[in-house]
Formats: C-alpha cells, sequence, structure tokens
C-alpha cells in the first residue's frame, strides 16, 4: 500500500485582474505576482510546516 503523497501546487489567482494595475494604490492590489496555495492529500501537521514555508516565501518575494 502506498503512502500518500504531499503535493502543493501554486498557481495564478484567476480573480486577480491586472487590467487596472497603473491605477491601483494598495500594493497588495497592485502585485502581479499573487498566487494562492492549493493543498491536497497531506497530513495537518505537513500541511502546517509546508504552508508556513510557502507563506515565508511569498511574504519574501512581496516584500522586494
Amino acid at each position: 500500500m502506498e503512502s500518500p503523497k504531499a503535493e502543493i501546487v501554486l498557481k495564478e489567482n484567476p480573480l486577480y485582474d491586472n487590467s487596472n494595475f497603473a491605477s491601483s494604490k494598495s500594493k497588495k492590489e497592485a502585485h502581479p505576482y499573487v498566487m494562492y496555495v492549493m493543498m491536497a492529500d497531506i497530513t495537518v501537521e505537513a500541511a502546517m510546516v509546508e504552508m508556513e514555508r510557502k507563506v515565508n516565501f511569498l511574504m519574501k518575494i512581496v516584500e522586494e
């Protein structure tokens, strides 16, 4: 029997509309690299550790 595989998928946010990029005043709204994280087949503890790592990585990107 195979053990469950952990998978983190990063994708562009389909709800993000970059057509008003220049007119937006909020950095959060204006950032062109807005992404969301989707988790599948992963334990709660492993998910929290991996999610924290991914969030920290994305926060560093946004700060730059």
